[in-house]
């Protein structure tokens, strides 16, 4: 895929009156996880930047805010600030205020850390207006942010209309691990997709039930398709607006979909977990992770497979009384990946988090989530649409 490169960048910097540069990177870092990776991804980019000469402006979202929440401190990229300075070792200079109100020649830090994008109406509209204020505080656009390069918004696609636009180095990365590793699919070919909602992965259940020999159905999402199934998950988090959507998943998968069988449930969080089938689960109760006999058959699974891709969470792996299952799962994908048996692809931040003592062990980890099972799923990427030369 021929886009434009960080070389080319440095190409065009070096023949150029570029000053600043303008960083797309995903600064959405998990509050309730110290987990500083996409920071680190980024990091290679920004002192190949500085070490140019070149001053850089970072743009981010973060977490789910709407424009009525600007200036609200929990949605402020100013609760990143110090993880950034502990990765860079360097000052940021917390930029405050509204874009549309400041005057970018008074933005003169070597590195300067804007506030969320998604203050604005216009950055998940796409707007050009709203793209053209943003890319005056630089000269140069890289978008080292593949984690939300599947999403259509300003500073991913309209900006590249008013600057020249570049990938970075993490981006790069991502786009060729993530591409080498779909050169290479074997089968049996396994996906574990996990997490909370249903809704988040329609479009990637639909893709990958017609390709993998195996979809592991796990997380809280699990409970959305056993409700499908007629199963009463009693207080478990549930869709209940995507049980149809559930339904027709199932009914046109060409993959053997497998859901669990039990679970670790208990009446809250931070009670301890009791095993229970889908059949038996007391009233009051929630799941938070898979049971015994579900993890044996994951198990089972990836043993016979010769790929395997992971995206989602299994359970609450954040609280040490329901992380068995994540461990263990964790453990025998290491393990075949290091002898050879195994293609392992990861990819999310919260399952990136959940693996982090075996992440070397794996044959590639994305810090991406969504474009990460898109682009394994053969969709098209706004962000990169945006680059190709």
């Amino acid at each position: 895929m021929n886009i434009r490169n960080f070389a080319m960048f440095k190409q065009y910097a070096a023949e150029n009156d570029v000053k600043r540069c303008i960083v797309r990177c995903d600064l959405n870092i998990p509050s309730d996880i110290e987990d500083l990776s996409r920071i680190y991804a980024i990091k290679d980019t920004v002192f190949e930047i500085l070490n140019l000469g070149l001053k850089i402006s970072l743009i981010s979202h973060y977490k789910r805010p709407v424009p009525t929440d600007a200036g609200n401190p929990m949605f402020s990229l100013k609760n990143v600030l110090k993880s950034l300075i502990k990765v860079f070792e360097k000052e940021v200079e917390f930029v405050r205020g509204s874009i549309f109100d400041l005057d970018t020649a008074s933005i003169t830090a070597e590195i300067a850390l804007l506030d969320n994008l998604r203050f604005y109406d216009g950055e998940t509209k796409d707007s050009d207006d709203f793209a053209r204020r943003l890319a005056q505080f630089g000269d140069v656009y890289i978008n080292d942010a593949f984690s939300v390069s599947h999403r259509k918004h300003a500073s991913i696609c309209a900006i590249t209309k008013h600057l020249p636009s570049f990938a970075g180095l993490s981006f790069l990365r991502e786009l060729d691990g993530i591409s080498k590793a779909c050169a290479n699919i074997e089968c049996p070919f396994s996906a574990i997709i996990g997490g909370s909602k249903v809704s988040s992965k329609i479009g990637v259940l639909n893709q990958i039930s017609k390709k993998a020999d195996f979809l592991i159905i796990a997380g809280a999402m699990a409970n959305t398709f056993l409700v499908a199934k007629g199963k009463d998950m009693k207080n478990s988090l549930i869709e209940i607006e995507q049980i149809d959507t559930a339904k027709k998943i199932m009914k046109n998968a060409k993959s053997e979909i497998i859901l669990p069988e039990d679970f670790l449930a208990a009446e809250n969080i931070n009670a301890k977990g009791s095993n229970f089938s889908c059949d038996n689960l007391p009233s009051g109760f929630s799941c938070f992770d898979i049971g015994q006999k579900s993890i044996e058959e994951v198990i089972e699974i990836i043993g016979k497979s010769k790929t395997l891709l992971w995206n989602g969470a299994i359970g609450a792996f954040e609280f040490s009384n329901f992380n068995t299952a994540t461990e263990k799962i964790t453990k025998i994908i290491a393990e075949k990946t290091k002898i050879g048996t195994l293609i392992s692809v990861i990819g999310g931040g919260e399952t990136v988090a959940s693996i982090a003592n075996e992440k070397d062990n794996m044959s590639f980890v994305s810090t991406a989530g969504g474009a990460f099972l898109e682009l394994v799923s053969g969709s098209k990427l706004p962000g990169i649409e945006a680059l190709i030369l």
